[in-house]
């Protein structure tokens, strides 16, 4: 998920030479200010009815920010996805399928085929078989003998095709 674009713009630049760019020595000032009244709880700043309303927000979002940054660390030193796990016997519940080495062996050895015999008819077998930029086909056709004779030898039919 995306972060939506900002609605916010700096109060003033501490660095480059625009026209937002806050002196030193001014900054310097507003600091040593704001930690003087920091350290009496911000009482001038709450006892002014324009100003507190503001302070009381600024304390609520600082506190949000500190409890964003919180999550966000706890997340940040995470090593697994809850739930997932690291290893075969700790995959989700549900329809999650593991599969032995045994079995992913298999699956290679057949996805390495190049050819599939087929069975067209009695005493016929047709394969199919690829090399490259060819499909070779093949009918191999065995005749039935008469009883005490020796069967004829089998005709094999080829035909090669040219794949693009």
């Amino acid at each position: 998920m995306a972060l939506n674009d900002k609605k916010y713009e700096k109060f003033y630049a501490t660095t480059g030479s625009g026209n937002d760019k806050i002196a030193s020595a001014k900054l310097t000032e507003a600091e040593a200010g704001w930690d003087a009244e920091r350290s009496t709880g911000c009482s001038h700043y709450l006892a002014d009815p324009t100003i507190a309303p503001l302070i009381f927000q600024m304390q609520q979002m600082q506190d949000e920010l500190d409890a964003l940054r919180t999550e966000i660390a706890l997340n940040k030193s995470k090593t697994t996805f809850p739930g997932i796990g690291t290893s075969g016997s700790t995959c989700l519940a549900g329809d999650t399928t593991t599969i032995s080495n045994s079995q992913a062996s298999a699956i290679t050895a057949n996805t390495a085929k190049v050819s599939f015999p087929v069975t067209a008819a009695v005493n016929n077998a047709l394969s199919f078989s690829i090399n490259g930029t060819k499909l070779t086909i093949t009918n191999t056709v065995t005749q039935l003998s008469l009883p005490g004779q020796l069967p004829p030898a089998p005709k094999v039919y080829t035909t090669t095709f040219k794949l693009k």
